[in-house]
C-alpha cells in the first residue's frame, strides 16, 4: 500500500457517509455525533496502517490486554 491509498480511504469514508446520512436524517444529533466519531477514528487508523504497515493492529492491542486474563481463568 501506499501515500496513493489515501484518496481512496477518504473516498471510502465519504461513500459510506452519504449512504447512512439518509439513514441518520431523522435521528438525534447524539447518534450522529458517534456515527461520525466512530468513523473519524476508523480514518485515522486506515491512515495509520497504510502509512505504516507493520504496525500492530486492533486484534494485538484486544490480546496484549486480556491475555493475562485467560492465562488467570484458565487454572
Amino acid at each position: 500500500m501506499t501515500s496513493k491509498d489515501i484518496p481512496l480511504c477518504m473516498a471510502a469514508c465519504l461513500i459510506i457517509t452519504l449512504f447512512q446520512w439518509f439513514r441518520l436524517k431523522n435521528r438525534p444529533t447524539k447518534e450522529k455525533a458517534a456515527y461520525l466519531s466512530i468513523l473519524a477514528l476508523c480514518w485515522i487508523l486506515a491512515i495509520a496502517l497504510v502509512m505504516n504497515p507493520g504496525m500492530p493492529g486492533p486484534t494485538q492491542l484486544v490480546n496484549y490486554i486480556f491475555y493475562p486474563l485467560g492465562k488467570l481463568l484458565d487454572h
